[in-house]
Parts: structure tokens; C-alpha cells; sequence
């Protein structure tokens, strides 16, 4: 979802990063279909000093940075504590973004602490939360939203994936409804948005005859309002520079 709410956002026109903050995961790579290892670039600080920065890889436009980029395909990421927090800051702050109307930052599932480090790093604008619509993960869902709320991280709303016979249906629009949260809408589990994903390319997904198009389009509309409206009611403007 984190990776459809860039393309989806992208594509109606907006400059878009994302940040795979999935540490012991990293998928967002393979679903853009994009490898490689990102460049060092010099640019100038507030105060004329010169900064090294890492380029992010580009796909049709979307700016991608990743763990994936850095270690091997089959390699694991073991790391804890200071060391995973020192990681984050530095993809958000020594990565060369450039301008961008979205940073969209893909967490691992669960309650860990990446989501406490961001709330330190810089101000956002809110979290999406995403899940089946089975009890047993709106179970997590909620404990999800709860935290955010503890680390005062507005709630933007919740997005109901693979919705059909096998999870069910409309439990996580009511448990939105239950947690006064904005519902985002829901994604139909289907298999052509599998296969898309495997072969990475998430951004076919949007082709105008893909089953996945109107519902993945609804659901970054209704994010892309409940940006607009958080910052409205909340306005802070987060600051990537290097301090």
C-alpha cells in the first residue's frame, strides 16, 4: 500500500519519495523493479559547508531509498536499538530528496520502536494503517492506531487490503468508525495485483484496464485529503536538514 499511495500520488502529478523503513523487510525495491546502489553526491548546507548525501534510486519518477540498495538480496539486516535508530536518521537526513511534495515512509508491521524515531526525527503528517479485515488483524490494527496516538502521530486513516471471500469484508471500515478514524477505503484481494507485485511493477497496477485502478485510486484520494486536512488543522513543515 505504501508503495501504490507513491505511485498514486505521483501520478496525479505531486514529486514523491519513498523511504523503506522496513529494516528486516525491505520489499519496496522489488516491487518498483529497480536494484542498484545509490551514488554519493556533495551538496552545500545552510552555512556553505559541504555535505555527502546518497542519491536515491528513481523509478518513473518516484525517489526510493532502501536498506534493499545497500546489502545483498539474500543477506540479513541485524540490527537493534541506537544502531536501527542512526539508520533511519540517516536515510531521512543524508539522502539527497530534493524538493517533494510527499515523503511516504513504508514501517514494518507491529509496535516497534521505528515509529517512535520518527516521531523524534521530524514532524509528519499522519500514518496510514493498513489491514485484512479479519479480527485477528484489526486486533493489531488497533494497537497500531493506539500508538500513534501516544506518540502524537495524526491518525489519517485506515485502509481495509485484500478484502473478498477469504478475509471478509467491511471489518476494518467498522472498526474505523468504532476508533473515530477516517476509512480510506478498501483493496479487493486479486491475484493480478500479486503477480504485479512479484514481477515489480506495482506501477501497472494503475494501468487504466487493471481490476486494482478504482480502488487504489480511491484510497490516495481520501489520503491525499486527510494530508490536506491535517496540515491545515496542525501545520508544520518537516525539516530534512542535516542539524
Amino acid at each position: 500500500m505504501a508503495a501504490s499511495l507513491a505511485v498514486g500520488l505521483q501520478r496525479a502529478g505531486a514529486k514523491v519519495g519513498i523511504m523503506d523503513a522496513d529494516i528486516y523487510g525491505p520489499s519496496v525495491p522489488h516491487l518498483f523493479g529497480v536494484k542498484g546502489r545509490p551514488h554519493i553526491v556533495e551538496e552545500k548546507g545552510p552555512e556553505g559547508q559541504i555535505i555527502q548525501r546518497m542519491d536515491p534510486i528513481e523509478a518513473d519518477g518516484v525517489k526510493i531509498m532502501s536498506i534493499g540498495f545497500l546489502v545483498g538480496p539474500d543477506e540479513p539486516v541485524i540490527v537493534r536499538g541506537p544502531i536501527l535508530h542512526r539508520t533511519i536518521e540517516q536515510f531521512l537526513r543524508q539522502t539527497a530528496w530534493g524538493e517533494l511534495d510527499y515523503l511516504i515512509i513504508d514501517l514494518p508491521p507491529g509496535t516497534g520502536d521505528i515509529a517512535l524515531t520518527l516521531s523524534q526525527l521530524l514532524g509528519l503528517a499522519g500514518a496510514v494503517v493498513v489491514c485484512t479485515p479479519q479480527q485477528l488483524a484489526l486486533i493489531d490494527a488497533v494497537k497500531a492506531i493506539n500508538m500513534f496516538r501516544k506518540v502524537k502521530i495524526p491518525v489519517l486513516g485506515l485502509v481495509e487490503n485484500m478484502t473478498g471471500e477469504i478475509f471478509g469484508r467491511g471489518g476494518a471500515k467498522q472498526k474505523a468508525a468504532e476508533m473515530g478514524v477516517p476509512f480510506l477505503g478498501e483493496v479487493p484481494i486479486n491475484a493480478k495485483i500479486r503477480e504485479l507485485g512479484d514481477a515489480g511493477r506495482i506501477r501497472a497496477a494503475f494501468d487504466a484496464d487493471s481490476p486494482a485502478l478504482a480502488p487504489l485510486q480511491h484510497v490516495c484520494e481520501q489520503a491525499a485529503m486527510q494530508i490536506a486536512k491535517s496540515l491545515l488543522e496542525t501545520p508544520k513543515m518537516p525539516s530534512l536538514e542535516i542539524l
